[in-house]
């Protein structure tokens, strides 16, 4: 029996010795910027508002797509589109994309603009519409507002990388 109980403290030690930070492996720097996640917004009143990212890629090289829905009371919209530039700059990711597909016919074409504040389950929203929903004017490329609205549930991942150095840091 005390074979037995050397036997596993042994195992014990050697496993929680080998999957101790220390001995991990260095995570490989990323070789692209991406926004990646879905997640539900908060509002008071009930709305079911939705946003989901699968974005890769810096500035208009580029490659993804959105998709965004909004209802209440069981009236509204939705809408996808195609990823068109995406810049990340520490836990804010700036994506433009223009609209596909869209339970509203007149949104096809037309380029929106969304915001991600990554901070791990508190992350927040902005988009470009905010001001006037209806619009069919676009934005131009990587152009979006603040991100002002709570995700409620889910979460978004940014990854920011850039193709020159970074400074020193201070």
């Amino acid at each position: 029996m005390r074979k037995a109980i050397l036997a596993l403290a042994a195992a014990t030690a050697l496993l929680t010795t080998s999957a101790s930070p220390a001995s991990a492996a260095p995570r490989p720097a990323p070789t692209e910027a991406s926004l990646v996640g879905s997640a539900t917004l908060w509002r008071p009143t009930g709305d079911d508002i939705r946003f989901t990212f699968d974005a890769h890629g810096f500035g208009l090289d580029v490659r993804g797509t959105f998709r965004v829905s909004h209802y209440l009371n069981g009236e509204g919209a939705w809408m996808t589109g195609k990823i068109d530039c995406l810049v990340v700059g520490g836990k804010v990711a700036v994506v433009t994309g223009v609209i596909t597909d869209s339970s509203e016919k007149q949104w096809i074409g037309v380029r929106r603009g969304m915001t991600v504040y990554d901070d791990g389950r508190k992350d927040r929203v902005g988009y470009s519409w905010v001001l006037d929903p209806g619009s069919t004017e676009s934005v131009p490329q990587c152009v979006s507002g603040a991100p002002y609205e709570w995700v409620e549930t889910g979460d978004f991942r940014t990854v920011e990388w850039f193709p020159f150095p970074s400074p020193p840091r201070r």
